[in-house]
């Protein structure tokens, strides 16, 4: 059979690797963020704030693809006709103890620690609540600033929790987002990335699974194809 050409083109399927573009894009924003020519602190804060969602994202979809790749053939089809009944959190936990010998992550340390907060930072962006609080210091009718942790007053009320992610340090204020939370954000995302690999032997940094989209043809009867 010939190749494809203009006049006579095959139609690819594409399994989309969602992780990747998700991932590739936080990683432009964050880019843009830390470029010195831009001064403008609130474009800082735009783009982090865009590219942490996105980073967040990318770990629900490579839990997602990771899942279908490397679940056992007797769980496989079982667990992902059932895949939206698990909170992304108990994906992780449960492919490498389903995919291996059992060890999986350990809940009481880096990097699940910071991972489970990322989680719940996640669901305050795609679940938005009309309450959701911020807190500024009021310097004058001018002028006023995010309030940090430092300058919380005694008798205030406000606690650290109600202003920061405790262990990603990161301010739960989305006008408050910088290029440095944006950092910690991404090294968080990487260490997660990291340990899963572990886990699974090595296999999610092994042929190019993080950033290979899966390519057959589906026209015309009989081509083959290899990516």
């Amino acid at each position: 059979m010939n190749g494809p050409s203009r006049e006579h083109p095959w139609i690819l399927r594409s399994s989309i690797n969602c992780f990747h573009y998700l991932y590739q894009d936080a990683e432009w924003l964050r880019s843009m963020a830390a470029d010195p020519k831009l001064t403008e602190q609130f474009e800082k804060t735009r783009l982090c704030r865009t590219a942490v969602v996105l980073y967040c994202f990318s770990l629900e979809a490579l839990i997602n693809r990771s899942l279908d790749a490397f679940l056992p053939q007797r769980v496989n089809q079982f667990f992902l006709e059932r895949e939206e009944r698990f909170k992304v959190q108990e994906k992780w936990l449960l492919l490498p103890l389903l995919a291996t010998d059992g060890e999986s992550f350990d809940t009481g340390s880096y990097p699940w620690s910071h991972f489970s907060e990322l989680i719940a930072l996640r669901n305050d962006f795609a679940h938005p609540k009309h309450d959701r609080p911020a807190y500024y210091r009021f310097l004058s009718f001018k002028e006023f600033e995010p309030l940090d942790c430092d300058n919380i007053p005694p008798e205030s009320g406000i606690a650290e929790k109600d202003l920061v992610y405790r262990q990603l340090r990161i301010p739960r204020d989305p006008y408050a987002l910088l290029p440095k939370h944006l950092d910690r954000v991404k090294k968080v995302v990487d260490d997660t990335i990291s340990e899963l690999d572990r886990l699974l032997g090595g296999r999610l940094k092994r042929n190019d699974f993080l950033g290979r989209d899966q390519m057959t043809v589906v026209y015309p009867p009989g081509a083959t194809f290899t990516a």
